[in-house]
């Protein structure tokens, strides 16, 4: 029996998706990025889950596009070769709207997709054998996709300079960069690192974090003035809403909040455009 191109896994409230398909070094293919993305849509409908990582088994986080699929592609007709990368699109625009924190767990080379997929979560952890590259310009392509998260993530002249050449950076210059939340010795250090974010997490307010993350989205993407009145909106939303009353009134009594689980829509709807 095939093993599933990805496992899931609980580490208290956190959910881990593994991708596995070691021997291939995780590529995005098609499988792997259908089974991802439904696998993903599944731990974000789970009101238990608090965050979300996303690991990799074998020597390499991800290579990134199938290049046996990709060398094909001009053979198909152009309705197909425009929808073949169509899961991954659908991950990056999930990953956008989570409720919940996504962590990635970077324990060897993130290239291409690979590098994107860990460009899309919110926290990187990666341990010294970790490199990062964009490197489709020597095989004919540029990342397209990959621009959406990545140039939200590094710093505008660097990704240029990486997506022009293609050249590798190690895990001391993307931690320079500001990529990385932390850099881990070892494996054992980085699933530790894990452990304590799921545990950070577990204490906040869902209500702040679903609502929060989806409102940084909209906003780092807006004129300063627009971004401003949007805000204003987008408070309403925490003021009249359960878990702040909750929150201060746990921080005067001195005790642990008891939030109230949630279930959130996938997709929230943005503040009306000023």
């Amino acid at each position: 029996m095939t093993e599933p191109a990805v496992l899931v896994t609980r580490r208290a409230s956190m959910a881990v998706l593994t991708l596995n398909r070691p021997a291939e070094r995780n590529p995005l293919n098609a499988e792997l990025s259908e089974a991802l993305l439904a696998e993903l849509r599944a731990v974000l409908a789970d009101d238990t889950v608090r965050s979300v990582a996303i690991a990799a088994n074998g020597p390499a986080y991800s290579a990134g596009g199938d290049l046996r699929q990709m060398k094909d592609l001009a053979q198909l007709p152009a309705e197909e070769a425009y929808a073949w990368p169509q899961a991954i699109v659908e991950l990056h625009q999930l990953a956008t709207r989570s409720p919940k924190p996504l962590v990635a767990l970077v324990d060897g080379p993130a290239y291409a997709g690979g590098m994107g997929l860990a460009g899309m979560c919110d926290i990187v952890l990666a341990t010294r054998r970790a490199t990062f590259a964009v490197p489709e310009v020597r095989i004919g392509l540029f990342p397209m996709i990959i621009v959406a998260p990545l140039v939200r993530a590094l710093p505008r002249k660097l990704l240029l300079d990486m997506m022009l050449t293609g050249r590798p950076i190690d895990v001391a210059e993307a931690d320079k960069a500001g990529f990385l939340a932390r850099v881990c010795d070892d494996t054992d250090a980085l699933w530790a690192a894990a452990d304590d974010y799921a545990g950070m997490f577990a204490g906040t307010s869902p209500q702040a974090v679903r609502l929060g993350r989806r409102a940084y989205a909209l906003l780092a993407d807006m004129p300063h003035q627009q971004a401003l009145d949007a805000a204003q909106f987008l408070n309403l939303a925490f003021f009249l809403g359960s878990d702040l009353p909750e929150g201060a009134a746990a921080f005067l009594e001195k005790r642990r909040p008891a939030w109230v689980p949630e279930s959130a829509p996938e997709h929230t709807p943005d503040p009306p455009r000023t």
